[in-house]
């Protein structure tokens, strides 16, 4: 390791830093030490730090930042990704890969009672998804059988067919679990094997009960706590503030009356920072804070962590434990995932405990909120543009991973820098996280 001195600040400002080892400086006229590292390896790792293994396989973290150069890392090691967190022992990692992906995309309506051999039912398809496509259907029986499961199909997937719906439209025998079955089912279930409209939980029949049943038992919220003394709502909350202050600057309100001090009820949105600045219905706001960014934080943002809404719903790693998996059967004879976005989070491994299958999720609402705070991705982006892998930025929609309700789970809402939701058949940035624990 090098060792320089230099007279003063301004002249070690002004020196070129090696790139190839680390270098440890004197500033003398303040006997300051300075350290200028490159790829160092520590044993408490911080926001920003990389995550890495080693050619022995094992993890390991290098300080991040001006700290790397990619281009002397060790070509045995791997890069996994970066640290986005750190509590006490806990080290949050986010991996370095993301994609775009849809939240939902397979629909399906359960049938489990027939009382008429002459059917009609309703259902959504192309090219008007606002209303009911009626599909006739004449069974042999009122069985729930393999024989009323294939008429179904053919009737389903012909009318599809006629309207001009090109997605693939059929049903088959489930068993009470919706596998399906050859033989001995207790269902039938009538699938499209894509997810493009909202309108998609739309069915109702007569001669049979039917049901939309595609989300099976994952439960939903719609509701959170905000503000420093806070309101449940269920919109404007602030995860990134200077995301939010961007869009505010033309699109927040005009004030009209006097504009109230602490977070306010309902679904309201934060006034411009030019009216915050300006306006004499600003004039208490701005007694009460400094900043038109402490106006956005103490008035606000989603206040984290709490237990309340969407932050009382199982944990990512619990959802990816129950629901990435889910797989449904297809007509051309193969299978998918029913929710793209989980099994994206889930689909890891580098082959290590901690960071293995099992170990990584989409991120919750409580760690998308804590990854979205305008420090954490600030502190992330000089790593990430050093390693060139996709940024963390505060312009993308996330998805997190939890519903909202049958038609919306919870984003990183990339328009406003808020804390919303998102259609689940809209393809958003997905990416993977996972929590070790270190010595």
């Amino acid at each position: 390791m090098a060792i320089k001195s230099y007279a003063n600040k301004a002249a070690y400002d002004a020196a070129v830093k090696p790139t190839i080892e680390s270098q440890v400086s004197m500033i003398e006229t303040t006997r300051e030490i300075i350290v200028d590292g490159v790829n160092v390896i520590t044993t408490s790792p911080a926001v920003g730090d990389l995550v890495m293994l080693d050619e022995a396989n094992k993890i390991v973290f290098l300080k991040g930042g001006s700290w790397i150069q990619k281009a002397i890392i060790p070509t045995a090691w791997t890069h996994v990704g970066y640290v986005y967190l750190r509590m006490g022992r806990k080290v949050g990692v986010i991996d370095k890969n993301a994609a775009d992906m849809k939240w939902l995309d397979v629909c399906q309506y359960a049938i489990t009672a027939i009382s008429s051999t002459t059917l009609a039912i309703n259902l959504r398809m192309s090219p008007d998804y606002s209303v009911n496509t009626t599909v006739d259907v004449t069974l042999t029986s009122t069985n729930i059988d393999a024989t009323s499961a294939a008429e179904i199909s053919a009737a389903v997937a012909a009318k599809a067919t006629a309207v001009g719906d090109t997605k693939a439209w059929w049903a088959y025998l489930a068993d009470a679990n919706g596998n399906k079955v050859d033989s001995d089912g207790t269902q039938i279930i009538i699938q499209c094997d894509e997810c493009v409209d909202y309108r998609f939980y739309n069915v109702s029949a007569t001669g049979c009960t039917i049901a939309h049943v595609t989300w099976g038992d994952m439960p939903e919220s719609s509701a959170y706590w905000r503000g420093e003394r806070g309101f449940y709502t269920n919109y404007w909350g602030v995860q990134n503030i200077a995301r939010t202050k961007a869009w505010a600057t033309n699109n927040g309100r005009v004030p009209s009356s006097n504009e109230p001090v602490g977070p306010q009820a309902g679904n309201s949105e934060p006034v411009r920072p030019s009216a915050f600045e300006t306006s004499e219905y600003c004039a208490d706001l701005r007694a009460a804070y400094k900043t038109y960014e402490e106006y956005l934080e103490k008035c606000y943002a989603v206040v984290c962590p709490q237990k309340y809404g969407c932050f009382s719903l199982p944990d990512g790693a619990t959802m990816a434990k129950l629901y990435a998996q889910k797989t449904a059967p297809t007509k051309d004879g193969g299978t998918k995932y029913k929710f793209p976005a989980l099994y994206y989070g889930y689909n890891r491994s580098y082959g290590v405990a901690g960071l293995d299958f099992g170990d990584w999720h989409l991120p919750d609402v409580l760690e998308g909120t804590l990854l979205m705070k305008d420090a954490c991705i600030n502190t992330l982006a000089p790593s990430i543009t050093k390693m060139g892998t996709t940024a963390v930025n505060n312009s993308a929609h996330r998805w997190f991973a939890t519903r909202y309700n049958v038609n919306y789970a919870w984003i990183f809402y990339g328009w406003n820098g808020a804390l919303n939701t998102g259609r689940v058949l809209n393809a958003f940035r997905s990416q993977a996280v996972a929590l070790l624990e270190i010595d």
